[in-house]
């Protein structure tokens, strides 16, 4: 099957599924030696047997797509959703919108939101899929014929796989908690970027930095990510994350004296030694309030610990009872943060919508020692503890 390569071609496929309830969207691409991913197909499916690869190599205008993703009467169908959308929406400045995502779905079903889609597909509709071109080179042209069927199958039983979900999540009684919780794809800012300055959060190995060090990370981090949108590479690439927090522990202020850090090769030091010097000193000149804030190591509390215990117990019985992913509900950060801070917790989402219906409020009133929920503590608290 020839792939879709010219704009007339493509605005016509775009026409065409635009009158379609639901269209099944996915993207084949590679991402290991750049900072943006390079994409190399999308895959469009009307229908299990009208399914189409958009050639993302020849065609260099890919924005008519745009119309599609953004269209609020057609639902796009994928599977973990989100990086698709990412690289959907970067290419076509669309905002998603109306978007259906089956491993999403999947938490609601009684089934695993972590399921890969060939898994997801076993268990639900006894379909395997092959996964023998996993490792192929969606850059290369031509594509076997084996690696076209392969991207096709990625779509080929999605609407199939969404009807199955919602039946079950019917059963359940879930539609309005799976609606609000794919309506969050509708957000555009979910697509955004990063600010520079807001990428030191991200750079491993910093737990024992001080706020002073920080500073520094955060300059540095910050230009990091700038140069590697520049350059088109991992920023990694340019400097490691164990180089960058070895430079804000040690403060070099010479070109001898970054030459003399483990790790930092030569051909570092010559492209972007002086720039690495600049960021030390900038996060120097930083006004101490204005540093980074740094947690101080926590303190023992085996109260609160217990509480925390408690809660993470009581979260995993309700998962465990009502078939509800525990991955989909609250992480054990906003667990804690929920023991600590009650309802007070900014943007703590077990404080809203279907979390805090679900668990959020019963979680709430146990903390309190409340008898709302029904729970005899004496008898059944510790039978919970026993879950940890």
């Amino acid at each position: 099957m020839p792939m879709i390569d010219t704009p007339d071609a493509l605005q016509a496929l775009v026409n065409r599924a635009l009158k379609a309830p639901c269209v099944a969207v996915d993207t084949e691409f590679v991402w290991e030696r750049t900072y943006y991913p390079c994409l190399g197909i999308v895959q469009v499916g009307l229908s299990e047997d009208d399914c189409h690869l958009i050639d993302a190599v020849a065609l260099s205008d890919l924005s008519p797509l745009g119309a599609l993703l953004s269209d609020r009467d057609t639902v796009k169908i994928l599977h973990d959703a989100q990086q698709d959308l990412w690289i959907l929406r970067r290419i076509t400045d669309a905002v998603p919108c109306n978007i259906f995502d089956t491993r999403c779905a999947a938490g609601f079903a009684g089934l695993g939101s972590t399921l890969s889609l060939g898994n997801l597909l076993r268990t639900c509709l006894d379909i395997q899929l092959s996964k023998t071109e996993t490792r192929t080179d969606w850059l290369q042209r031509p594509l076997s014929d084996e690696q076209l069927a392969y991207a096709l199958d990625d779509i080929r039983f999605l609407p199939a796989l969404r009807d199955h979900l919602l039946n079950a999540i019917h059963r359940l009684d879930r539609e309005v908690w799976l609606k609000e919780e794919l309506s969050r794809y509708d957000v555009g800012e979910l697509y955004d970027d990063r600010v520079p300055e807001a990428q030191f959060a991200r750079v491993k190995g910093t737990g024992r930095l001080s706020r002073r060090d920080m500073a520094i990370v955060r300059e540095l981090a910050a230009w990091r990510e700038r140069e590697a949108q520049y350059v088109d590479r991992p920023r990694n690439r340019v400097l490691s994350d164990d180089v960058l927090v070895q430079v804000a522990r040690r403060k070099p202020h010479s070109i001898r004296s970054l030459k003399r850090l483990r790790g930092v090769a030569e051909e570092t030091v010559k492209k972007y030694g002086d720039v690495i010097l600049g960021a030390v000193r900038e996060g120097l000149l930083i006004e101490e309030q204005d540093c980074p804030h740094v947690s101080p190591p926590a303190r023992p509390n085996p109260f609160e610990d217990a509480r925390q215990d408690l809660a993470m117990a009581f979260l995993r019985g309700r998962c465990l009872s009502t078939g509800i992913d525990i991955s989909m509900v609250a992480s054990r950060a906003h667990v804690k943060a929920l023991v600590s801070n009650g309802q007070s917790g900014n943007g703590n989402p077990l404080c809203s919508g279907w979390r805090h219906e679900f668990l959020g409020e019963d979680l709430l009133a146990l903390l309190q020692g409340e008898h709302a929920i029904g729970i005899d503590r004496e008898t059944h608290l510790p039978e919970l503890l026993c879950e940890e």
